[in-house]
């Protein structure tokens, strides 16, 4: 397994990181597409539907749907689905909170929890394309997010697994504790700071972006505990095995989903504050 991890890593990483920094735009937002709408497939086991042909049908209506928001590129409706997303994940935390659900929970209907999947997808990927047509962001603020939550990952991984001792939502995820999400901030401070020089942040920003850095990084351990509380929803281990060693996309993607649409409303205060 352990080999399998490593080995998907080592060949998919560079090939990834290639693909957000140098594909023209067209190429990107095909990518993009292609990346949530294999998200979509996975959404709609966590939705409950188990046939492919429902499966199937739940996947081409989120891919066309993705698709003509993106021709459209209507800036009103781009804005409004990110709106929408931020006040689900402030909505989250109580839900996460309150897990496991009684049967009659309205999140427990399969139409919600599809609702729910399309809105999140479809978030993500609006906020990553306009992340990088923006002149002043771009490539390297998309790179910044991903290195800042994989860095983040990691402290939390080191310090919960040499520390941990208070679970952080056990219903949820048994091994997520409260050490673990201190490590994460400790790394995303050191980063963070780092990171100032390398993107060039004016320091009259510099204390807002580490603020929205920090707020992004919090909110990217709610969306790796989102999903894990769909899939014990529908008692799933792996979002899926396309991935080998790490499961599905959403698997890799989970903490991203929050993590975009946040960083994307954190950098549009900065604008207005500026």
């Amino acid at each position: 397994m352990l080999k399998h991890r490593l080995l998907t890593a080592f060949i998919l990483g560079p090939l990834v990181l290639w693909g957000i920094y140098a594909l023209p735009e067209l190429y990107f937002l095909l990518f993009v597409l292609l990346l949530v709408t294999m998200g979509a497939w996975e959404w709609s086991a966590f939705a409950g539907w188990n046939h492919k042909s429902s499966r199937s049908i739940f996947t081409a209506l989120s891919a066309a749907l993705y698709s003509s928001i993106l021709w459209f590129n209507h800036i009103e409706i781009n804005q409004a689905v990110i709106l929408i997303s931020l006040v689900w994940w402030l909505l989250c935390i109580p839900l996460l909170i309150s897990f496991p659900f009684k049967q009659s929970h309205l999140l427990q209907k399969k139409l919600i929890k599809a609702i729910v999947g399309i809105l999140l997808l479809l978030a993500t990927l609006i906020s990553m394309v306009m992340i990088r047509n923006n002149p002043n962001y771009g490539s390297e603020y998309i790179l910044y997010l991903i290195f800042i939550i994989w860095f983040a990952d990691s402290g939390a991984y080191f310090a919960g697994r040499s520390l941990g001792k208070n679970k952080l939502i056990p219903n949820v995820s048994p091994g997520k504790t409260w050490e673990g999400v201190v490590g994460a901030i400790v790394v995303t401070f050191i980063v963070s700071i780092a990171s100032l020089y390398i993107l060039d942040i004016p320091s009259s920003d510099s204390i807002l972006f580490i603020i929205v850095t920090f707020v992004t990084v919090v909110y990217s351990i709610v969306g790796d505990l989102s999903e894990s509380m769909f899939k014990r929803m529908e008692n799933i281990k792996d979002s899926g095995n396309i991935l080998p060693g790490h499961g599905g996309i959403l698997d890799r993607i989970d903490s991203m989903m929050s993590a975009f649409p946040i960083f994307f409303a954190g950098l549009w205060l900065m604008e207005k504050a500026g």
